[in-house]
Parts: C-alpha cells; structure tokens; sequence
C-alpha cells in the first residue's frame, strides 16, 4: 500500500468523503469518472444511505451518539487523568474499574465503567462496598440506579453493552427507589398457649411494650414519631378476626414521645415456619412466637395475604364485630359486589412502607389501612363517598371501609376499599420523565419530524390543561348546593377573610423566621432576596392582609387539600386525582374544612415550579455551559406553558363557580394569596427535612411578591 493509491486493500478510506445524497457524496462537483476512486455505491454502506447530512438530522445516529461520547468524556477529568482500578468481577466476560480524580479545588471524581465483551447478554455481581451509599448515575442519559450497599451491586448487561457510571452523593437518589423493610436483627421468643389474644396478657404484652415495639417501630416508614424517643407504647386494644389455620389481632398501638400520643393501627398476625412463603411477612415480622405444637413468627397482618382476603371477605359480608366499648363495621358500597372478587384473586402489594400501607386485589381494588389513626370522620372516606355517589369519574371510587366506632360514639377510619385505576405513574413521575425526555430532545439538536409533533413539552402542556379542567370540573361537583351541610358551599365573609389572612400571616412570619435562620447557608445571590424579604417584613405581611380582604364574597367549598402532582394519576392522558386526606400534620377538623378552590389551583402551580427546578438543578450529569442553558431554557418554557394551559383550562371549566367577589381583583388576590400561603409551607418543609432545597420554595415566594413595589426591582421565579 504506501503512497501507492493503485493498490487495493484500503478502498474504505481512500473513497469521497460522504458528506451528503448529492453529486460524488457532497465531496466534489468533478466528474465521477476523473475521481481516482468512485464514491461507495453500495446499497448499504453507499452515499445515499450513509452520509454526514442524514446523520446529523438523526439524534439516534452513530455520528450523533459519538458526538454525545466525546462530549461526556470531555465533562470528566477522571477519564483522561485519574487513577485506574481494576476491579475482579468473577464473571470473567464483563470488564469494570473505576476512575478518581481529585482537582485542584477539591471536586473529587469517581467513575465506574463496566462493559459486556461477549456477544451474549451477561449479569455480573460488583463488590462496592467501598462506596456504599453512593449513587450511580448513569452519564449518557443522567438516570440514578439503586444506591450502593453493602451486598454485592447486581448489573445486567447487553450483547456488548456497557455503563458509564458516575458515582454521586445520596441526595441524587432515584425517586422511585424503595427502601427494603428492615426486619430486627435478633427476634424475641413469645409463648402463647392457644389464643393470640394472650398477646394482650402478661408476660407477652409487657414484652411487647416494654422491649419489641419501641425498637420495630423506629424501621417503619409510616411511624411518624422518630424524632421524638419513645416514652411509653400500650396496646390499646386486640379483636380477634380470621380463621384458626390464620389467626389475627385487629388492634391499635398508642405511643407517647415528645409530650404527644398517637395511635397507629397494628394488626397481629400468625404465620408458621412452613408456611412463610414471601420475605415481605418475615421482613415485618416483630417475634418467634410458639403457640402450642407450633412455632413460627408474629408478624405485621397486613403482610399476610390471608388477611387480605379475610377483610374483603368480611366487607362483603357487611361483618361487625364488638371492640373495646365499641364495635368495628366492615361497610361495602354496591359497586363492591359487581367486582366479582374472590377468594382466589391475586393480591399484590404496591408498597408496604409508606404512610399507609396499600395492596391491589384482583387487579380491581386497592385496599388501603390507615396507619396513623384518629377520631372523627376522615376526609379520604367522606370526599370518596361524596364525590362517587356526585358521579364525578376522575377519582378512584369508593367500595368500602372499615371504620372502628369507639365507646364515645366516634368513628375511626381503619381501612378503605377503592377502585384500582391502571395507570402510567403519578403525575409527577410522569412529568419528570417527559422533561428527561425534552431535555435530551434539546440537547441533541436534532429531531425527527414525528418526535417535533409528538414532542415531550407539548405532552406536558396538553396534561396540565386536561389537569386544570378535571380540577375545575371536580370543584363545580363540590360547588353544587348539597343537603349535607358538611359540603353545601359557603361565600366568604369579612370574618372569614380576616382569619384567613392572620392564618397566612402567622405561616409567612414563621417562613421568614426559617430562612433567616438558614441564610449562611444560601449562595449570595439567595442570601440577597432573603436579606430584602426581612427587610420588608412589614409591608409583605399588609400585603397578605389586604389579599385577604380582597377574597371577601368568594366561594368556599370542600377542596382536596393537598394537591400536587403527586396526588394525580395519568391515565391514557387523563388526570385522575386520588388520595383526599389533606394535609397529614393538620388535625381532621381542619382538613375537613371549606376552604377557597384556589387552594387547589395554588398547589398545582407550586407543583410545577418544583418540576421545572428538578429539571434545572438535578439533571446535571452534563455540566457544560451549553447543558445547564439547554436545561434552563427547557425549565422555563415548560414552567410558561404549563401555568398557562392550567390557568386557562381551569377558568374554563370553573366559570360558573358561584363567586361573588366583592371585590374586581377578588380572583387573581386569592390566587396569590394561597400561592403565599403554599410557598410558606414549603419554605418550612423544606428547611426542616430538605435545607438544600430551600432556594426553590425561596425564589417562589419572592416570585409572587414581585409585584409590590418593594420587589419589583429584583427577579422572582
């Protein structure tokens, strides 16, 4: 070969540059026959099927996806300059190591890449545990995987296939993730003679109370009093349900810490040793237990599938069984009956670690036992109930309930049966995932004609106007005058206006006080618009007061409460909105109170501020200054158009809601009142449970102050 172009072997790179569809591949305007090679002309790999101009309009091309590789080796010194170690996966067709680096300013780099050499797929175990409780993320398309622990990291890998893994802090870990229930490490052996209600006996209850309790209670997700120690537990009652192959307790726990006593619901289950089948029972699972010839483990009911179908059983049945000075109702709703549901339907778990603990039933119901229990009606029963009989079709329907009534006349919501809605992700998994979507849309400068029609902003606009109608729909249901004094709607008096706005003054002052406190903490362009928030104390609280006077002769209704979107599920493009108890830390009174339906609108819109900062500040595996404009640019403009299509779509839907503003600005003075009062709740969230995140709550709040003259001089959101 040499310099002698005669010779063959190297046709490939000695052909025309492929440069486009035309003449000579967009390499030459000469005559194809004066080239010293013809450009490629195979029906494959020729000009016309291959060439620069196609590629670059394609984001999924090899041209594009290189262009992309070289951009994220570039982003990270660690590749070209940090140490190298080799790590010994025992199966032998899977290469990893790492990658650290250490710069001049401090920012240490850690990179794991892990690639699939054969042509099979391959799953390989990495030992990591020097690295525990960091999470990989994933540099080509930012997604976290489950964090690192002390067990070897599982990865399953394509023909070929590798990862690029960028190892970062805890506070990037995915949303989806779901902490393993912790079971205690070393059980304690009760003895029972026949009944489980010797639980309730001494020596039993004592070691219940006294030593397994309070130590199992502090794994539980739902337990709500871990900040506080745990003073004293009591079982506050046991009623025996289930079969004898399947015994339980229905029961109650009361738990005192911090001055306060709760009450959360615990049922009792037996499950023994050759009949533990899931690692769910054994995972929640408070002690070894023998009763009689048996040994096995008491454990969380809830966990044990039998019980699952005993309670669908016993509503069916319309069961009532004598508790405590009371009785416990297991009460069905005619919908119930026409689900056909069995002794034999599949029973699933969505998660048995969260607030509440939910299963779904035949694919059909979802059961849900309220965990932290309290006296009066509770708001998640009494809107279902309402709005299903109103024939309202966007919410879960109701089909049952188990409610405690207690010896003073008082009913106390233990479970409730809904319809089970197939969906594709609650609204805010939903959005996150379309604003990936945009993102990389964006960042690839190049999109086919199809994804610009079917593009992700414009599904997250058509969404959030589909959400503001159903919202506005539900509130002309709940408007509508009622026979039930607890729904029929109200106008707001002067009085009502008043107490609102002190209500919304007391949230700002303690908000205000919160990010004094947390200031040092803030960059100085933050630490700026907290400086001018104290500054002007006085003149944001008149502010809010004169809000408050201008709501006067608006509706109040019942409203969900604690609208986001995470409470709405996306179904074939449609808004569902579930979950109705309001907010969880105010007391039931206050939850079931009228409020304005603003109220709702305000949560929603905070909402989609939150979406677009995760947008903004979380997606940062590409830090180039062409990436972090890319992210603000698809931010803002989801942000705008979301608000807009809501709004609008909402005031469409809502126009014939019976306000009676005394005031002309009635409408837009509530909508900026409860968005006050929504950024002040989430400002002392956030710095109570997420100091890090207290700038996006921070520039809310400034955002919608930035009409008074003091802040219009300053940008808000």
């Amino acid at each position: 070969m040499g310099d002698n172009i005669s010779l063959g072997d190297r046709d490939g790179v000695r052909t025309p540059m492929q440069w486009s569809i035309d003449r000579n591949g967009g390499f030459s305007r000469a005559d194809p026959a004066s080239l010293v090679l013809p450009p490629i002309m195979d029906p494959q790999y020729g000009y016309l099927s291959v060439n620069v101009e196609t590629q670059a309009g394609d984001p999924h091309s090899l041209l594009n996806w290189t262009r992309r590789m070289l951009t994220v080796r570039k982003q990270s010194k660690a590749f070209g300059r940090g140490t190298l170690k080799m790590l010994s996966p025992t199966n032998r067709r899977v290469l990893a190591y790492t990658r650290e680096y250490t710069g001049p300013d401090g920012k240490h780099e850690i990179i794991l890449c892990v690639a699939n050499v054969s042509r099979s797929a391959q799953a390989v175990e990495l030992d990591l545990s020097a690295y525990v409780g960091m999470v990989p993320v994933e540099m080509l398309g930012g997604n976290a995987f489950p964090p690192i622990g002390q067990l070897s990291f599982l990865l399953t890998l394509a023909p070929y296939g590798f990862y690029w893994f960028g190892l970062a802090a805890e506070n990037q870990m995915p949303s989806w993730h779901v902490e393993p229930a912790q079971s205690l490490p070393d059980f304690t052996t009760l003895v029972l003679k026949k009944r489980m209600e010797e639980l309730l006996e001494a020596p039993s209850r004592t070691t219940l109370e006294q030593g397994i309790l309070p130590n199992w209670l502090q794994n539980r997700r739902w337990f709500a009093g871990k900040d506080a120690a745990i003073e004293k537990v009591n079982l506050a009652y046991g009623v025996r349900f289930g079969d004898a192959q399947h015994p339980v307790l229905l029961s109650e726990i009361e738990v005192t810490g911090g001055g306060q006593t709760s009450r959360y619901q615990l049922p009792f289950g037996f499950i023994a040793e050759d009949q533990v089948g899931t690692a769910l029972p054994q995972q929640l699972a408070l002690s070894r237990v023998r009763r009689g010839p048996q040994v096995g483990l008491i454990t969380d009911a809830f966990s044990l599938e039998n019980f699952i179908r005993a309670v669908l059983q016993g509503m069916q049945n319309s069961t009532v069984l004598p508790s405590d000075g009371g009785e416990i109702r297991f009460e069905p709703t005619a919908e119930l009956a026409k689900l056909g549901l069995t002794a034999e339907s599949d029973v699933r778990y969505l998660s048995a670690e969260q607030s509440n603990s939910s299963v779904v039933v035949g694919n059909s119901l979802v059961l849900k036992l309220i965990r932290k229990v309290a006296s009066g009606v509770h708001p998640e029963l009494e809107m279902s109930a309402y709005l299903t009989a109103a024939g309202f079709g966007n919410i879960s329907p109701l089909l049952g309930a188990v409610v405690r009534r207690d010896a003073a006349g008082e009913d106390n919501l233990l479970m409730i049966a809904q319809g089970y809605l197939s969906n594709q992700g609650d609204a805010w998994e939903w959005t996150q995932n379309n604003l990936e979507r945009a993102l990389r849309d964006e960042l690839a400068d190049a999109m086919s004609e199809q994804e610009q029609h079917y593009n992700a902003l414009g599904e997250l606009k058509d969404f959030a106007a589909m959400l503001g109608q159903r919202l506005g729909e539900m509130h002309q249901v709940l408007a509508a005058s009622s026979e039930n004094p607890d729904f029929d709607p109200q106008i707001t008096t002067q009085k009502d206006a008043s107490a609102t706005g002190k209500d919304v003054v007391a949230q700002i002052e303690h908000a205000l006080k919160l990010l004094k406190q947390h200031q040092h903490e803030l960059n100085p362009a933050d630490k700026t618009l907290v400086s001018r928030l104290l500054e002007h104390k006085k003149a944001i609280l008149s502010h809010v007061q004169e809000l408050a006077k201008k709501t006067a002769g608006g509706l109040r209704i019942r409203v969900h409460g604690d609208l986001h979107l995470g409470q709405v599920l996306v179904i074939k493009g449609d808004a569902y909105l579930i979950d109705f108890e309001g907010e969880p830390a105010r007391p039931l009174r206050e939850r079931r109170g009228k409020h304005s339906p603003y109220k709702d609108v305000s949560g929603v819109l905070r909402s989609f501020d939150y979406a677009a900062a995760m947008t903004i500040n979380v997606h940062n595996v590409d830090n180039t200054a062409h990436a972090q404009d890319a992210r603000r640019r698809v931010g803002d403009r989801y942000l705008s158009e979301a608000r807009q299509a809501f709004i609008h779509a909402y005031r469409l839907a809502a126009a014939t809601l019976g306000h009676a503003w005394q005031d002309p600005d009635g409408e837009d003075a509530a909508l900026a009142l409860f968005g006050l009062e929504k950024a002040a709740y989430e400002v002392a969230y956030e710095a109570e449970n997420r100091p890090g995140w207290l700038p996006v709550p921070l520039h809310g709040l400034y955002g919608l102050l930035s009409g008074l003259k003091p802040f219009s001089d300053l940008g808000g959101e």
